[in-house]
């Protein structure tokens, strides 16, 4: 954002917010660019024969062993996963479009378009939210 800023020569006193900046550039957000390749990398997945290394790691479950205490490592899998309810893929019909290859690219664009939206609708009611909220600091 910073770089963005900087390009558009927007200064720090004019009170811009982020997604006006990115609205300007045309440009997706990081979080949105990152979700896009790993559905893209999913659906290649998905179409690659059974038994290829890589969907033998992504479908892959241990079959014994024990994980250590505390909170469990993020995966690369969990994230792939999170993504598709995120992007509001169903678990049952997610693997059939992604063996059409037109459907999935428009699924997931779909997808991340109401993503965006969804992003920038919570971003404005945050900052609504904390225009509104009362200054219990200030000198009276």
């Amino acid at each position: 954002m910073r770089n963005l800023r900087r390009i558009l020569d927007i200064k720090w006193k004019d009170h811009v917010t982020n997604n006006t900046v990115i609205e300007r550039t045309g440009v997706p957000s990081l979080f949105t660019l990152l979700k896009q390749r790993r559905m893209r990398w999913l659906g290649h997945v998905t179409r690659m024969e059974d038994g290829c290394i890589l969907k033998d790691l992504l479908y892959g479950e241990l079959a014994s062993g024990r994980r250590p205490t505390g909170r469990p490592q993020l995966r690369f899998k969990y994230t792939c996963k999170c993504d598709r309810k995120q992007l509001t893929f169903d678990i049952n019909t997610w693997e059939a479009a992604a063996v059409d290859r037109s459907a999935w690219r428009w699924k997931v664009q779909k997808g991340l378009q109401q993503f965006k939206d969804d992003q920038k609708r919570q971003g404005e009611d945050n900052r609504l939210q904390r225009r509104s909220r009362p200054l219990s600091d200030a000198p009276a």
